[in-house]
């Protein structure tokens, strides 16, 4: 899937992070998909996806400690989709509503994926407006 934002800026690999920008053109091909299976140890009705890129190579971690810090893993998506406990970190539960769906970390409930206004930022977690 690519994703993008409401302002249809896609996400591509820079440095290790996904960032957010305009891709248009030749640097359309830079845009990098995600790739999601689901989480089958958490509520169904609420969509819970293991996200990650690079053909589920590395996964999208909202990471274990107090606060979250999001960050790619060196992490099979269909490896994790055999784990519990270590999946629940690399799991978003995706909403849709209006034209845009949201994606709630799982282990920090409140905390939705997130691109800044400005071009070429990280993308991150962050309360709901």
């Amino acid at each position: 899937y690519l994703l993008r934002d409401t302002e249809q800026k896609g996400l591509y690999l820079h440095n290790g992070h996904l960032v957010a920008a305009s891709l248009q053109g030749v640097n359309a091909m830079q845009e990098e998909p995600i790739s999601v299976v689901p989480n089958r140890y958490l509520e169904r009705q609420r969509s819970p996806l293991i996200v990650g890129i690079q053909g589920g190579s590395q996964a999208l971690s909202c990471g274990t400690g107090p606060e979250p810090q999001l960050k790619l893993e060196e992490k099979n998506l269909l490896d994790l989709y055999l784990l519990q406990e270590e999946a629940k970190p690399c799991t978003f539960y995706k909403t849709f509503g209006g034209s845009t769906h949201t994606f709630e970390s799982a282990a920090f409930p409140g905390h939705f994926l997130s691109t800044a206004p400005g071009h070429g930022e990280p993308l991150a977690l962050a309360p709901p407006p």
